[in-house]
């Protein structure tokens, strides 16, 4: 028999976290491009983050 697949990864926290940190940038420094730019970039690297731990936690069981 196989194992079951793991359980899909829910990234929501990353991408609040990401969004409320670009919006403060881009309010903040007016300049809304860069706000998107920070948000994005700093969304991608949290999920980025949270798969490997998430990966490298579940392969040590």
């Amino acid at each position: 028999m196989s194992t079951p697949p793991p359980e899909p990864i829910s990234h929501t926290a990353e991408m609040v976290i990401a969004t409320v940190v670009g919006v403060a940038v881009g309010l903040g420094l007016d300049n809304l491009l860069l706000g998107c730019v920070v948000g994005i970039a700093l969304g991608i690297v949290l999920s980025i983050g949270k798969t490997l731990y998430l990966d490298r936690k579940r392969r040590r069981r």
